[in-house]
């Protein structure tokens, strides 16, 4: 959700505890234009620091004034007019009118954040804060942001940031789809250079025709076949025992037969024993029977032992080579290798499918990006001509500005658009990149003309200059200041500066100073009444010894 794309806010209360060289500070403000004022040093930037704190910036222990309690800032806004009620849903925060946003930062470093009380993450914090709050330091905005800071002005005026924002979303999937193209193709690369290995390898152990289990059968096998002649011995003797010789099993279990035979007669006593006996016999006969009929064949078996010796060789061959220790492994084996070529295979028709995919994508993206830049060209020669309309008023009435569209090398997260933004600020003058020509004072005034631009056509939220006065006095800075409060109209304005023409604009008027107590520093902000706004402002004027010219300008300042 586009948060910046919505009525502006207004920030209603500032709450400031334990933070660098405030004990505490609660303040009251209000809609229209309020200035900051302060001696040099006496902390404005604090105030400043601390608002940016609260919308996200990250913060650390050495923030604390006191570094064993919490620092806390509180920022409540009224969002009665700020269709942002469905982002507070989205993110399941309690939606109020009167929101409260409140940062701490522990004596351990740590730092919570909250909005209406619920604990919500630093990324939260950003995006409400962000859209609550528009802060700019000197030159700031344009410095740090540079070609995305223009990027950014121009589609807000060609209203399509919400395209620019869906081309972003498209071009990451587009990105993705490179980088796994990229991985498949470096896998198939690998998959070929081993392919005729990985062939051989597979053809090897399929040729081998492995059987699971074979190879406990085969050397069992080979055991029995090479103690042959043994087996044939202790069969013959244990056939001599049983049947053959003089006294042997058999013939003893018949004599005994017949004794409990005769002994049945007399009594029944030893039928038990006799019907033992008769199962000792059928036992006897089996087991003549087993030997008799074995199925080993005791003859030449030469051949055949030096088959499964073969076989055997093979398999503990293979399992040598693959670092195995069974056939099941070596099946396993033969799987993967299987899979292997399958893959590479498969691959080949998975990077033609991506390669289509990118194709279409980057069909798709450089359509987009053509609309985009199109939409840019429509509206660069009426910001050319509201931008050199506004610097006029502000003094720079032959400064000129081209804006060249180009096309760039590759797509960037603003379509397929390079920019640059060249100035000349005298007649006869060559343009040249903004920022290797324009003075300070230049450039203050240029980016409030664009803050002003903005401000008409876009609903902003509440904004906050940080002495964008830097480097303008005179008419100019009277120029700038009534320029900050036709913004107010629509927007809530809050400037710091250092200039009595710009204090003087605003509605409200707020002092930063320091007071020192024993071995502490503290500073502390008020809300200046009428007359204290007269003799502060005469104080810029004239410094620590106000003149009655001082005053009476002041008051004309004020009036």
């Amino acid at each position: 959700m586009n948060l910046n794309n919505q009525l502006f806010s207004v920030l209603t209360k500032i709450f400031i505890k334990n933070f660098t060289l405030i004990d505490k500070v609660e303040l009251d403000l209000f809609s229209g234009f309020t200035t900051v004022t302060g001696d040099t040093g006496s902390g404005k930037s604090i105030l400043l620091n601390a608002l940016s704190l609260v919308i996200g910036k990250r913060g650390s222990q050495n923030l604390l004034k006191n570094p064993d309690i919490k620092c806390v800032i509180e920022a409540e806004f009224n969002l009665s007019n700020y269709n942002i009620k469905k982002f507070f849903d989205d993110n399941n925060l309690d939606y109020f009118n009167q929101t409260i946003i409140r940062r701490e930062i522990l004596p351990n470093g740590k730092s919570r954040s909250f909005v209406n009380d619920t604990p919500v993450n630093l990324d939260i914090l950003k995006k409400i804060g962000e859209s609550l709050i528009d802060i700019h330091t000197q030159h700031q905005s344009l410095f740090n942001s540079n070609n995305s800071f223009f990027f950014n002005l121009i589609d807000s005026l060609a209203e399509q940031q919400k395209i620019v924002i869906n081309f972003n979303y498209e071009l990451n999937k587009y990105k993705e789809l490179q980088i796994q193209l990229e991985k498949l193709k470096r896998l198939n690369t690998s998959l070929n250079n081993d392919s005729d290995y990985f062939s051989f390898l597979f053809n090897e152990l399929e040729d081998a025709n492995l059987v699971p289990g074979e190879q406990d059968d085969l050397e069992s096998k080979l055991k029995l076949y090479k103690n042959s002649e043994q087996i044939k011995s202790y069969n013959s003797q244990i056939e001599h025992i049983l049947y053959s010789s003089d006294g042997s099993l058999e013939e003893k279990v018949f004599s005994l037969n017949s004794i409990l035979n005769d002994l049945s007669k007399i009594t029944n006593q030893y039928d038990p024993l006799k019907n033992r006996l008769n199962s000792i016999l059928i036992e006897l006969n089996d087991i003549q029977s087993d030997l008799n009929n074995s199925n080993f064949d005791f003859s030449d078996n030469s051949f055949e032992i030096k088959n499964i010796e073969d076989r055997i060789n093979l398999i503990y061959s293979l399992q040598k080579k693959h670092n195995l220790s069974s056939v099941e492994d070596l099946i396993e084996k033969k799987k993967k290798l299987k899979n292997k070529l399958d893959d590479s295979s498969n691959l080949e028709t998975d990077i033609k499918d991506f390669e289509l995919q990118i194709e279409t994508k980057k069909s798709f993206l450089e359509e987009l990006s053509k609309k985009i830049s199109i939409s840019r060209k429509k509206i660069l020669p009426l910001l050319k001509s509201d931008l050199e309309s506004l610097l006029g008023n502000l003094g720079m009435k032959n400064s000129s500005f081209n804006f060249i569209l180009s096309k760039s090398k590759e797509f960037n997260r603003f379509g397929f658009d390079d920019i640059e933004v060249l100035f000349s600020a005298n007649k006869g003058i060559t343009h040249s990149p903004l920022f290797k020509v324009a003075s300070g004072g230049e450039l203050s005034r240029i980016l409030l003309s664009i803050k002003y631009i903005m401000s008409k056509n876009l609903n902003l939220p509440t904004m906050i200059f940080d002495e964008i006065d830097t480097g303008v006095s005179g008419e100019m800075s009277n120029a700038m200041a009534n320029m900050m409060l036709k913004m107010s109209d629509k927007m809530q304005i809050v400037a710091i500066t250092h200039l009595p023409q710009v204090a003087a604009k605003g509605t409200q008027q707020l002092k930063v100073y320091k007071t020192n107590y024993l071995n502490t520093t503290n500073t502390d902000v008020k809300l200046l009444s009428s007359g204290e706004r007269v003799d502060e402002i005469a104080k810029m004027l004239s410094g620590d010894e106000i003149s009655d010219s001082a005053l009476n300008h002041a008051k004309e300042l004020l009036n």
